[in-house]
């Protein structure tokens, strides 16, 4: 009776397993313990601690609400600076509204500002600030010393009184002899305008010009040319950055998801394990490791058999791109991402 009833109960352990299972779309769990080499290792979020690094939330973003695919972007800027630059919108009050922090190089915020897109744009431009509209523009020098107060904008030709030939020697004669300047299109009425913003013996000037068509100016021809952005978050690419190491994957459960190809194309199911992946990148001197959850590698011929790394949520759930991107300074501190929504601040300690 003893053996029947264990054979009995063995067995019904057995089903209530395979129907949890199959309720939660796992095919398969894997029992094999984590190498213990990889234990101690933790997920970047504000509970990592260490003797080495402190990791803190830096800014989020509602991308739902957010126009662009990469909210988060950082560039650099005078004196040795960074500045980040985040979609603050989270709701109707805020919509249109962007905070910029400027970093000194030892990775603490030196200063912050908030604008609300929706009034002026703003190109940053060295020392300066230029805010413009189709109507109205001034500047500020921010970047250079914190320094809020406007500053106008001397405008030129704007009775369209100029001779063509006068507007168009001043434009040639600033393009080749002035470092910054920059253009921009203008309609009003039907009419076509463009103008010429430029810096100058220590003053901005905006000359007026008016044009016969519609007609955007170069790329190399813009204010945005100036800012150099060297990271964003939400990029879409299953492959590591150069910076980052792949150490280690430890497979949890085999499950069935799927990849959304969009454009028209059909997309396909896989069965594959999601589980722990580990990964390595040198912030200073010291080595920084980390894993992330819930992820799925990939190999295929078609890339020579490159891992592809995936975040999948739930079974049957459509993959999502995983890519654990870094911005390392050289001043031992990093700025880290894996989606658009959020950004760390990853930093030595200043007594280890």
């Amino acid at each position: 009776m003893q053996n029947k009833y264990f054979n009995t109960s063995t067995l019904i352990t057995l089903l209530i397993s395979i129907f949890s299972y199959s309720c939660n779309g796992i095919l398969e769990r894997n029992e094999q313990p984590l190498d213990s080499a990889y234990v101690h290792i933790q997920e970047i979020n504000e509970n990592y601690r260490s003797d080495i690094f402190e990791v803190k939330l830096f800014c989020e973003t509602q991308v739902s609400s957010s126009s662009s695919p990469n909210p988060i972007r950082i560039f650099q800027s005078v004196n040795n600076q960074l500045i980040v630059s985040c979609d603050a919108e989270k709701n109707v009050e805020m919509q249109g509204d962007m905070v910029y922090y400027k970093i000194k190089n030892n990775g603490t915020v030196e200063d912050s500002l908030q604008l609300n897109l929706n009034h002026y744009w703003p190109d940053f431009i060295d020392d300066f600030i230029i805010f413009t509209t189709d109507d109205h523009s001034y500047y500020t020098t921010w970047p250079q010393n914190g320094d809020t107060s406007r500053h106008a904008i001397q405008i030129l030709n704007q009775d369209l009184n100029w001779k063509e030939e006068k507007v168009n020697k001043k434009i040639e004669q600033a393009k080749k002899n002035i470092p910054y300047w920059f253009l921009k299109n203008v309609t009003k009425d039907d009419q076509y305008y463009m103008q010429f913003f430029y810096y100058e013996n220590k003053q901005w000037y905006l000359l007026w010009q008016k044009v016969s068509e519609y007609k955007s100016p170069d790329d190399n021809e813009t204010a945005n040319r100036f800012r150099k952005d060297v990271f964003w978050t939400g990029e879409i690419d299953p492959y590591l950055p150069e910076n980052v190491n792949f150490l280690h994957f430890h497979p949890e459960e085999k499950l069935k998801y799927s990849h959304n190809i969009g454009g028209g194309s059909p997309g396909y199911s896989v069965k594959n394990w999601r589980g722990k992946a580990f990964f390595q990148t040198k912030i200073g001197e010291y080595e920084f490791n980390f894993f992330s959850p819930h992820i799925a590698v990939e190999k295929e011929k078609f890339d020579n058999y490159k891992n592809r790394f995936y975040t999948i949520v739930e079974s049957s759930y459509p993959a999502i791109t995983f890519r654990p991107s870094f911005y390392i300074s050289p001043n031992g501190f990093a700025f880290y991402s894996s989606n658009s929504q959020s950004m760390y601040i990853i930093r030595e300690k200043t007594s280890k």
